[in-house]
């Protein structure tokens, strides 16, 4: 047994390499940009498949304002984690999760009279005053008190005791012909209840903040722009904006040369009726596949890196990934292979896997199971 076969056996399948000095460096990008305006890191989908925790405490360390997640699981992962400060939860909770906000201290959206007055009531119970934001619907159509209401619905939950109101935000379409219109609509929300002239609101994320300086206000809600992503089409940025954040991605991502071989031109690689090889192919089996959040269709011209080589996707199943190898003669067992990121000179980018995995950058990295290792560096 070779000394690369022992190396194989003894780590891991496929595994993310995480640059903590890069998200360090976005972080402060951030920071320069929307100042004084604070941030609060969004971690949802397990921080776009980085791992929420294991981002989150390089963050912390870094003094972020606040985090915000998608659901109360998400909130009650990072508590456990050992995450501090405050955890907004962005999205819809049931009344089973109700104790368990007030237990991990997590701060819930709201927009509906029922769950506002469920909390309250929780709140009257342990005699606690709970903090909570206020999601306001000024356009895109998904959750929220519709604009019209908010002030109305941020007056009531005035009145009930046991709740506090922490902050105010919006998600924006990310139009640039509806944005400011957006903007505009939240600030007269808080501009009609001089009680709440403080209180801070939130509408930019990642697309606003280097696309509508005008929609930092309070406090903006960065995600996969920390992960050193761009997060539109360059058309819809202001560029000059993306130039100053200087982006740079944090992740890359590795699976193993599980085994290599030549086949025999006239025969085929991969399940199902696929063409047949013209010529003899050396091809290498990857130890990751669909399972594991690799996906790539083979006729999109997905690669891979090997020895700095862009080797071509031929084949792609449950757990396994076949490649032409030809373009890394020396490949061999054991060997790194690079499906996200850099390998030598050679780099593969996120926008250019999600293109031949047939989807966008969010959904691509959000794929990534929680099973595959990850390591910060």
């Amino acid at each position: 047994m070779n000394d690369t076969t022992a190396r194989w056996l003894d780590e891991p399948a496929s595994w993310l390499e995480l640059s903590r000095a890069n998200l360090l460096h976005n972080l402060a990008g951030v920071r320069a940009l929307v100042a004084p305006a604070r941030v609060m890191a969004v971690l949802k989908a397990n921080a776009y498949g980085a791992g929420a925790v294991g981002m989150a405490r390089v963050l912390a360390e870094a003094g972020v304002d606040a985090f915000a997640v998608a659901t109360v699981a998400e909130g009650i992962e990072l508590r456990q984690g050992g995450i501090a400060g405050m955890i907004v939860c962005l999205g819809c909770f049931t009344r089973q999760e109700i104790p368990a906000i007030f237990a991990h201290e997590l701060t819930p959206g709201v927009f509906h009279a029922a769950a506002a007055q469920a909390l309250a009531e929780q709140a009257r119970i342990l005699r606690r005053v709970l903090p909570v934001w206020v999601k306001v619907d000024t356009g895109l159509g998904r959750l929220g008190v519709p604009c019209d209401a908010a002030a109305g619905f941020l007056r009531e939950l005035g009145e009930l005791a046991g709740l506090e109101v922490a902050g105010i935000f919006s998600t924006l379409t990310e139009n640039p012909a509806r944005d400011p219109r957006q903007v505009a609509r939240l600030l007269a929300v808080r501009s009609a209840l001089p009680g709440l002239a403080s209180v801070p609101l939130s509408l930019a994320s990642s697309h606003a903040i280097v696309s509508l300086p005008a929609s930092y206000g309070d406090m903006v809600r960065p995600g996969i722009i920390l992960h050193g992503l761009e997060p539109s089409e360059r058309d819809r940025m202001d560029l000059r904006l993306v130039s100053r954040a200087d982006l740079r991605p944090i992740a890359t991502w590795k699976a193993r040369v599980g085994d290599v071989k030549t086949i025999a031109a006239g025969e085929q690689v991969g399940y199902g009726c696929q063409p047949s090889l013209t010529v003899p192919t050396r091809v290498a089996v990857l130890t990751i596949g669909w399972a594991t959040g690799y996906g790539p269709a083979p006729n999109r011209g997905g690669m891979v890196l090997i020895h700095s080589c862009a080797c071509p996707v031929l084949a792609v199943s449950a757990n396994s990934t076949m490649v032409d190898a030809g373009p890394a003669p020396a490949a061999a067992v054991g060997d790194e292979a690079v499906l996200l990121g850099r390998q030598g000179a050679a780099e593969i980018t996120a926008a250019q896997l999600a293109q031949v995995a047939g989807g966008g950058v969010y959904r691509l990295l959000a794929a990534v199971p929680r099973e595959v290792a990850r390591f910060w560096y």
